[in-house]
This record gives C-alpha cells, structure tokens and sequence, in this order.
C-alpha cells in the first residue's frame, strides 16, 4: 500500500486572485506572529483578547500554546486559519500575512491547515470511512484516490477495523483518531489542535498524543496544538508559549520553561506537576526563629533546572553530610523533559549537636546551603524538623 507520504494532492495550488505566493523553504518559519493584537467590540464596550503578541513557529515542530481559561488561546488559534483577523500586526503562515487574503484564497489556505477539534465533530449518519473521505468528496477527487488516502489514513491513526463503523459505537478516543485523520486528508503543512484531549480520560490522552507525535515524526508535520493541561505540553511539544490575559508571559523550548518558570503565571500552571509538600511533612515544618539548640534537621528545598547535565545526588549527598550528619531525601523526584533531567528534592540535613548558639546554627545553616549550591540551581531552607 502507499504511504500517506505517497499519494497525489486532491488540491490544485494555483494562487487564486488576491493570495500571496508562499515561501515554504525549509528556514522559513511556518508561523510568525508579529506583533499580533485582538480587540473585539460588543455592546458592552471593547475587549482587548490579544495584546502584542510575537513568536515565531518553527517548521515541523509542536508547538504548544498555553494559559489559562480566557487567556486568548482560542483566538489566536483561529487567527491562523483566518477564522478571526488581527486587529493589529500580521499573522503569516508559510510567509503569506493571512489578513491580506481575500476569501477565495482563504479556502485555499484553510486547506493547507488541518484542525483537530475538542467535540470531534463527526457526522453521526456516516461511517468512519466517509466521516474522513468527506472533505474530499466536497472537493471533487476522484472515488479510487479517496479511497487510496482514506485506506492510508485509516492505518496511519490506527481504525482500519473500524472503517465501517459508526460515531456512536467508538470510544471517545476513537472518535478523535477519526477527526485526527479528517483533519490530514488535504496533506495539510500545519496541524491545529485545539484542546484535543481535554474531553478524554488519561489513558486515551496518552495514546492521543502518542499519536499526533507520530504524525510529526513520520510526516513532518508542523502542529500547533492549545490547551490548559502542562501535562500535554510535557509529554508531546518542542516548544511552549504561556499567554496571560492576552499577553505572552514566556516563551521556549518546554524543558527550559518547566526547569526554570520564568513568570508567575507560568508557575501557577506548573503548580499541578510541583512535587508539593505532603500534608504530614508540612505540618511538621516549623520555622528557624524557633529551631531549638542542638540536635534539629533542617528542611532544603533542592531544585534542578536541567541546564547543568545530570543530578549528582550522590555528590550532593556527601556534601550535606560531610561532618558525619545524616542525610534523608523525603520528598520529591526527578522528570526527564526533552532530554533534560530535573525536578525537585526535599531534604534534611543534620545539624551539629555542638551547636549550641544562635550564631553557630546559622553558620551551619549557611555552610549546608552552600555545599547543596554546588550541586543544584536553587536552594531554598524550608525551616526544621
């Protein structure tokens, strides 16, 4: 059988009257967004959904947007399509300003754009099979190169025994593996997903974007995909963009956003994946002012970004204990994030009973520190246990 890879385009690519002729190098980015702005008047007045918004996607990756609700993810995905205009800047796929397009070549454009939806979307009165053959059918392909593609995306999303089958007697997975395939039947360069897996349970979510990885790998897809879940962002994009009331808060490469969060609303995001102190270990932390002399463990906070290589915890142990104290790692973990090892330990470290003034703790106290400094990127003192 041919691979998706092999099969003819359904889609004449003659720039239509008012369109701009694309610039698909391989340096060129898929998406920029410059400077973008999104203003929506009512009878209430104006809202302002996007404020400045600039960065740039770049070919074959995942891309992932991110925020909370009302954020402008929604928007700015729809900006892509043109399905909404800026109301300031550009928005340029493949080097085409999407805002200068007329409607004719719009269409031509959207079919160079698949999208994922988060209801799926499917037609209930037909079959798997002609859920996908659809778009192509409108288009006027032929019947036996409908069926060659739709054979292939069938295998490619892995529904070849459900090709007769119904919306009704899938699974919710099922039904998004079918709008997954709706979505490439045009060979689209970029794949829009738009809260994919927030109406799927955590095993289904898992396969999904097990799934849509594959596609990027396999066919070079570039997929842009928004969602309120970190968890999807770790687990298949390249890179991230945070939005925060209609603003980029942060943007990168996903490892270096969840190592190091650079924005508060970035953390607070991020607070669902934090390894947060169990409630039986933060009833028993008390503050240093109170510390009694003597024979106390403090509480390190020890955080590793994924910039310096590889957690020494060996290393960091022998530090933290070289005066013969003991040493117990209590809390937390270590996650592997595009090749990045980081995450955060709690850990207590003990102090010298010969301790036995003010002055001589917080000496210690400090040297502890100092000695887990050479081994993590932030260190923080919790208080005592």
């Amino acid at each position: 059988m041919s691979t998706l890879l092999d099969l003819p385009r359904f889609i004449e690519e003659t720039p239509a009257p008012g369109s701009i002729t694309a610039d698909r190098s391989a340096t060129q980015a898929a998406v920029v967004f410059d400077h973008v702005g999104k203003v929506f008047c009512g009878r209430t007045g104006t809202h302002t959904a996007l404020a400045n918004v600039r960065f740039d996607v770049a070919r074959g990756e995942v891309f992932g947007i991110i925020g909370r609700s009302g954020a402008g993810k929604s928007t700015l995905l729809r900006l892509v399509n043109g399905l909404e205009k800026s109301s300031s800047g550009a928005v340029r796929v493949n080097g085409v300003s999407v805002g200068e397009l007329d409607e004719r070549a719009l269409v031509g454009l959207r079919r160079r754009i698949g999208m994922v939806f988060q209801q799926f979307n499917l037609l209930s009165a037909r079959t798997v099979r002609e859920n996908i053959a659809l778009p192509l059918r409108i288009a006027g392909a032929p019947k036996t190169a409908i069926d060659a593609k739709v054979d292939a995306l069938l295998e490619l999303v892995g529904l070849s025994a459900k090709h007769n089958a119904y919306p009704a007697s899938l699974s919710g997975g099922q039904k998004q593996r079918v709008g997954i395939a709706r979505a490439l039947v045009h060979d689209p360069d970029i794949l829009l997903c738009d809260e994919a897996t927030s109406a799927l349970d955590p095993e289904t979510t898992q396969s999904i974007l097990a799934l849509l990885r594959d596609i990027n790998r396999r066919l070079g897809l570039t997929i842009v995909l928004i969602t309120h879940e970190m968890e999807v962002i770790r687990e298949v994009c390249d890179t991230v963009a945070v939005l925060e009331r209609g603003e980029v808060a942060e943007t990168g490469p996903v490892w270096r956003v969840f190592g190091d969060p650079q924005h508060d609303a970035t953390r607070a995001l991020l607070r669902t994946l934090v390894h947060d102190l169990p409630a039986d270990l933060s009833a028993r932390v008390r503050p240093l002012n109170d510390m009694p002399r003597g024979d106390a463990q403090i509480l390190l906070d020890v955080r590793f970004t994924g910039a310096n290589g590889e957690p020494d915890l060996g290393g960091l142990a022998q530090a933290l204990g070289a005066e013969g104290g003991k040493v117990n790692f209590v809390h937390g973990g270590i996650d592997r994030i595009q090749g990045h090892a980081q995450g955060r330990l709690v850990v207590t470290a003990q102090l010298k009973a010969t301790a036995q003034d003010e002055k001589s703790v917080r000496a210690q106290i400090a040297t502890l520190v100092d000695s887990a400094r050479r081994y993590a990127n932030h260190v923080e003192v919790l208080g005592y246990v």
